[in-house]
């Protein structure tokens, strides 16, 4: 046996110590993942309020008179069409699938 004694109040506070400064890293982290989300969300609502002022303001040179090809050949860039989403490929038969069509009453 060793001459030195442990104290397990001391390796309890030791332990505490480490368990703390893990919390701490995970809890912050949690805190950096929040405030990166309120700036994503206050961005978008930002650009979202810039792209509404932008097609409005395309739309009342129109009412001005001005042609859209007009406003092109001033450099003024036109507002973005809302994006649509693609289309999900539709399932193709594979090739152990063979994909037959027969008509009713055209079995001869």
């Amino acid at each position: 046996m060793s001459d030195s004694t442990r104290n397990p109040d001391d390796a309890a506070d030791a332990a505490r110590r480490l368990l703390e400064q893990s919390v701490e890293k995970r809890v912050e982290a949690v805190r950096s993942i929040v405030a990166a989300a309120n700036h994503t969300d206050t961005a978008r609502a930002a650009l979202s309020d810039a792209e509404t002022q932008h097609t409005k303001a395309w739309s009342n040179a129109l009412t001005a008179g001005w042609t859209e090809k007009e406003l092109r050949a001033t450099g003024a860039p036109r507002p973005e069409q809302p994006r649509t989403r693609p289309a999900r490929p539709r399932k193709t038969p594979t090739p152990a699938e063979p994909h037959t069509t027969q008509l009713r009453g055209d079995e001869s």
